[in-house]
């Protein structure tokens, strides 16, 4: 059980999209890499010619109606929380994980996949400084990635409808942000840190 994966499949259902994950593996030096993508489908939604942002919020999802979603997690790739305090870490753990992204985009599996479609990443977090962010941005861009969706947003949408939700569908990780936020252990001032 990945507990990310769940998530981030329950946040693009809540959101009117149909789910449905692969795991894709390559060879990087000696090591295997695991990929894992998302092919996300909402039919009712029609795809506007409008000019996006690059960084994605629940709010931009009506202008897309399929997309390949990326995670870069925490549990596969070795990022930590030492990380969040330090726009250089970061900076230097996304650059490593570009090298992979670049690989692994030009693989047929994968071009065959992204005809058509968007290219998201989902990012455990971005760098504090507006400066380092646009660098990072830039980098992505560079490499084939059309928008980028933060773990942070994600949690703190799926925290907001966990009220709304009766029956949280089978997914545990939902029903955990549900617990947390009925025992108090989510409250909304907590939610403010996402903003």
């Amino acid at each position: 059980m990945n507990v990310e994966f769940d998530l981030v499949r329950a946040y693009f259902e809540q959101n009117g999209f149909w789910v449905r994950l692969h795991e894709f593996s390559f060879e990087l030096g000696k090591k295997i890499t695991p990929f894992p993508y998302f092919e996300i489908f909402n039919p009712t939604n029609s795809p506007k010619n409008q000019t996006e942002s690059f960084r994605i919020f629940t709010g931009d999802l009506p202008k897309f109606s399929s997309a390949i979603v990326s995670l870069i997690g925490w549990n596969n790739t070795g990022f930590s929380s030492d990380m969040l305090t330090s726009d250089v870490r970061i900076m230097k753990f996304f650059r490593k994980q570009i090298e992979a992204f670049k690989i692994l985009l030009n693989e047929n599996v994968v071009l065959s996949l992204r005809e058509g479609k968007k290219f998201f990443l989902i990012l455990p977090a971005i760098p504090k400084s507006d400066a380092k962010t646009k660098e990072l941005f830039d980098l992505f861009k560079e490499n084939g990635v059309d928008g980028v969706l933060t773990m942070s947003s994600l949690l703190e949408n799926l925290l907001r409808k966990s009220s709304e939700i009766r029956q949280p569908l089978g997914n545990s990780s939902f029903y955990l942000l549900k617990l947390l936020k009925a025992y108090g252990l989510a409250t909304e001032p907590q939610l403010n840190i996402f903003d």
